[in-house]
């Protein structure tokens, strides 16, 4: 992946493709808001070919233009990058004209500028026990629950890593209120402080608004600790890889070791960044130093193949952090993974604990692994995750992250989406392997309704400063349809043709189905319909490529198939 670094840190990204059949044309373009200059955007052309002396001339729509004259550090494309700033709130229509000495191709996108409304307030650990913010002081590293009032009146709940950065969509001069509900585990207030932040929406619609802080105290007599553990792993016919953090959400610091337990299948061979470590035939035990509060440890494993190995083969590993004695919730001390011989190995790669068959209701524990594999340094990252439906939001719980990660929770069009967002992390491209990689956990419960035969997928989207989205992997979770009950599944279905482009035909018998419900690949209804005979058609022609499944339900069984969208 070619990375192209800005320094500007994108709020909004708004990716708009088009194509052209010859010649000189606009390829792709996108408009970016940026929160470190409120009201000010960002819009970058991409078009095909390039000639010395081309322009982009960008019309934003408040009675503005910008021309730009483009370059080329890449071939056969030239990019050019505009900014302007807005004087007031709106829906502009943004054009953009490709000149080459005379207009040659154009593009036009709808943005919406809004208000810069952005509440943000951190969490701190309180170092040095002075009950003031200062630059000692370090982010809380472990989820926080906190309450959001408007005008007096209760209207969100927040999950916090370390920070906030909430819009808010009041008038001016209201006031909102983020009242501390649950404390990071260990974690006091400092100075006996309310726990509620207070904040007013400014009259100006730009006004960039200070960031809060809420510092809890790490100057504590009590020994307890609560160390905790999470590791992923992958691994191929050549190498496998693995990675482990560990996080202490209690003051005190515990000098920890981590005992990995791999399989015969693979041999040791490093760790990054470099620590002490002993080998006992399969076990390695790392001294990961004195873990607190305000401390993190993410370590990144390899080790090569001992033997042929065949795709599909299955892979055992086990993490256990200790000293267990005296630890508050010894139960998340240790972890085991099971993982499959694959071909290939994507750095950014989302994955789901357990695997494969469940029950209703079954926590999952889902972990976003992202690498800068580019050439340059990644000053901004966000992770997009929209949710299946069927997940139980209300059961949404905050794990680990290996950087100071802000959480942000929303709907849109009746979808939950999560935005996990790393602010500043300055991440090294691919030449540092050690500090080149970055994680983050959550957990949340399948919902209890579900009826066998129910797929939930997920994927995520990887942001890099501005350039254009990385999607990871889809993963599944399948309440299996029983064995035991011989009316289940029996029905036959047949999904033709697959893959398929235009019109989707789906085969049953009669009378065993009442309704299809057409899903993408991230859990979320497409489309819906009812089953009145042998044979249902779906028109599929305006979805995008990509895989979907086909959901049957009768009154005595469900069925749920996957087909290939061209």
């Amino acid at each position: 992946m070619k990375k192209l670094i800005y320094l500007f840190t994108s709020l909004i990204l708004i990716v708009t493709g088009c194509s052209r059949s010859s010649g000189q044309s606009i390829e792709s373009y996108w408009v970016a808001h940026s929160y470190d200059v409120c009201g000010t955007y960002q819009c970058q052309v991409r078009s095909s070919g390039y000639l010395p002396g081309q322009t982009i001339k960008v019309y934003w729509g408040d009675g503005s233009d910008t021309t730009v004259l483009t370059t080329s550090w890449i071939p056969d494309t030239a990019i050019t990058n505009s900014y302007h700033a807005y004087a007031t709130p709106g829906v502009y229509t943004i054009k953009m004209v490709l000149y080459n000495g005379s207009p040659v191709d154009s593009a036009i996108v709808s943005q919406e500028v809004r208000p810069c409304n952005y509440l943000t307030f951190y969490p701190m650990v309180d170092v040095n026990g002075n009950c003031v913010h200062d630059s000692v002081d370090d982010n809380v590293r472990s989820c926080s629950t906190f309450e959001v009032d408007s005008a007096g009146v209760p209207i969100d709940t927040l999950l916090v890593y370390a920070g906030v950065f909430y819009e808010a969509s009041a008038p001016g001069g209201t006031i909102y209120a983020f009242r501390l509900l649950s404390p990071p585990t260990g974690l006091t207030l400092a100075c006996a402080s309310s726990g509620i932040i207070y904040d007013t929406i400014p009259a100006s619609p730009f006004e960039i608004i200070p960031p809060r802080y809420l510092l809890f105290d790490c100057v504590s007599t009590s020994s307890a600790f609560d160390l905790s553990i999470s590791a992923t792993t992958f691994s191929n016919r050549s190498v496998q890889r693995a990675n482990f953090s560990v996080t202490n959400s209690a003051c005190i610091g515990t000098p920890a070791l981590v005992r990995f337990d791999h399989s015969p299948k693979f041999t040791f061979n490093s760790v990054e960044p470099a620590c002490s470590y002993t080998v006992s035939g399969t076990s390695v035990t790392f001294d990961v130093g004195t873990i607190s509060a305000n401390s993190f440890g993410f370590f990144n494993l390899k080790l090569d193949s001992a033997t042929t190995l065949v795709l599909g083969d299955t892979v055992n590993s086990t993490f256990t952090i200790t000293p267990v004695s005296g630890d508050l919730f010894p139960a998340n001390n240790i972890v085991t993974r099971c993982d499959t011989i694959r071909a290939s190995y994507d750095p950014n790669r989302k994955s789901v604990t357990p695997t494969g068959n469940i029950t209703a209701g079954t926590a999952l524990e889902y972990m976003l692994e992202f690498e800068n594999t580019g050439n340059d340094t990644a000053y901004n990252i966000h992770i997009m995750d929209t949710l299946s439906d069927y997940l139980d939001i209300n059961t949404l719980k905050g794990g680990i992250s290996s950087h100071a990660t802000v959480l942000y929770k929303y709907k849109a069009a009746d979808l939950n989406i999560l935005k996990f967002d790393f602010p500043s992390i300055m991440l090294p491209d691919s030449s540092h392997h050690d500090l080149c990689k970055g994680m983050v956990t959550f957990s949340i419960n399948a919902k209890t309704t579900l009826s066998p035969g129910t797929t939930i997928a997920n994927r995520v989207g990887i942001y890099f400063d501005v350039n254009e989205v990385v999607m990871t992997n889809t993963v599944f979770s399948t309440i299996p349809l029983p064995n035991t009950v011989k009316s289940i599944g029996l029905s036959k279905v047949e999904l033709y043709p697959n893959p398929v482009s235009e019109i989707l035909n789906v085969t049953v018998e009669t009378g065993s189905f009442r309704s299809l419900v057409l899903y993408n690949a991230m859990g979320q209804i497409v489309s819906s319909q009812i089953v009145n005979g042998p044979l249902v058609t779906v028109n599929v022609g305006s979805l995008v490529h990509g895989i979907y499944y086909v959901s049957l339900r009768g009154d005595k069984e469900s069925k749920t198939i996957k087909f290939e969208k061209l």
